[in-house]
């Protein structure tokens, strides 16, 4: 029935690409996946912080939720020389394991703190793994002229979840419980496996250069070395990620339960207010075209991000909560596809793959943030570190602006 659906939608010219079998599938693959993902991210949340009753804790687990980012320049360079449905498939598999482990010791009062962290990272590196295949995997499911249509519809895919995985997530637990929740979440996991395994094999131009993948990483690197705006750009999105966007996995579950009294719920009510703020800007972002001014677009977005969150810390009504969430959410997707858009704009075509997984690796200082948010607030409280992290996002977007003023010029 959703199949058919798409296939009445790629009729129409704004979903062009759902025209192409191989991406409805992968497209339902993808609203699958992603879904199951951001339940399991409020769900463990909320988990660590019922079992420790410590913000340090659940900055773990959430710095251990995205560990495995660190390894994405590698799983980029391995898409490329791998059959990339394979490594979907293996991404998919795992992930089922995983949460049919977590409903196992769930449903046998058998888990413990080290599982979640151990199991937090062995998902982390499946989604490392499964982020860039997805996106080196749509050039051979779709003709030239659906490329970007393609590319659109699978922001906006993931956009979708950003709402409905953390709305789940919170609904899930006072509804069936965490062995309930996870039986979900493993039956979601499932039934992305499923459509994976209906895709086609895909032949796709693999790359028969003797240079080795250590080597092949290396020249990207310096390549990124070599080009300042790549470069500026990178450094940029390293340090949002290290100050701003730690607020959805380290700081919302705090503030839910600690500040706003709202439960796990809230919570993820919470979280999917980002998600609706994203999606927003999404699709706002998509009927503008081809916007020149560019790099003004991005310091708006990437000082309003920090900004919101400053008053986010400062807010005790949830209604008021929820709003500045959602401006937070909108304004961190405009700056992050005018990111990738400004790069992949500034990078020569045969360094793109390698360029694009290590954009991917930068996320690294995104567990990094949480572990240090969860340290913080334990010693400070949550609104203050939130303040404190916000504060440092905003004072240095201020500095690259005034030291790099051609950022401003970028198109």
């Amino acid at each position: 029935m959703l199949q058919n659906a798409l296939i009445r939608l790629g009729r129409m010219p704004q979903f062009a690409a759902l025209r192409h079998r191989g991406f409805r599938l992968l497209w339902t693959a993808t609203l699958l996946s992603s879904t199951a993902r951001w339940a399991d991210m409020v769900i463990i949340g909320w988990l660590t912080l019922e079992l420790t009753d410590s913000p340090l804790m659940v900055g773990i687990v959430a710095g251990s939720k995205m560990a495995g980012y660190v390894a994405a320049p590698f799983m980029g360079v391995v898409a490329d020389r791998v059959d990339r449905r394979l490594l979907m498939i293996i991404a998919a598999s795992v992930n089922l394991a995983v949460s049919a482990l977590m409903l196992g010791l769930f449903a046998f009062d058998w888990l413990a703190l080290w599982h979640i962290i151990t199991l937090a990272l062995v998902s982390s590196l499946t989604w490392a793994l499964d982020h860039p295949t997805r996106q080196a995997l749509m050039p051979d499911l779709v003709n030239k002229e659906d490329l970007t249509n393609a590319i659109a519809l699978n922001a906006v895919a993931i956009e979708i979840t950003v709402v409905i995985g953390p709305a789940m997530g919170g609904l899930l637990i006072p509804a069936f419980g965490m062995v309930g929740a996870y039986a979900l979440i493993a039956f979601v996991y499932l039934a992305d496996l499923i459509v994976l395994l209906m895709l086609k094999p895909v032949k796709h131009a693999v790359s028969h250069s003797q240079e080795s993948p250590a080597r092949s990483l290396i020249e990207g690197m310096k390549y990124v070395w070599s080009n300042q705006t790549v470069l500026m750009l990178l450094v940029i999105a390293c340090l949002l990620n290290l100050f701003a966007a730690p607020y959805r996995y380290a700081f919302l579950p705090l503030f839910a339960r600690y500040t706003l009294d709202a439960g796990p719920t809230g919570y993820g009510m919470l979280t999917a207010a980002a998600g609706v703020g994203a999606l927003v800007a999404g699709l706002w972002v998509v009927s503008l075209g081809n916007v020149e001014r560019k790099g003004r677009m991005l310091v708006w977005s990437a000082l309003a991000w920090p900004a919101s969150l400053l008053l986010f810390a400062l807010s005790t009504w949830y209604s008021v909560s929820m709003a500045l969430v959602f401006v937070a959410g909108l304004a961190q997707a405009v700056a992050w596809t005018v990111i990738a858009t400004l790069i992949l704009g500034h990078t020569a075509q045969s360094m793109r793959g390698r360029v694009m997984g290590i954009r991917a690796g930068v996320v690294v200082s995104l567990p990094l943030g949480n572990l240090l948010a969860g340290a913080f607030a334990e010693r400070v409280g949550a609104p203050w570190a939130l303040g404190a992290y916000a504060m440092a996002a905003i004072v240095m977007m201020v500095a690259i602006v005034v030291r790099v003023p051609g950022l401003l010029r970028l198109k």
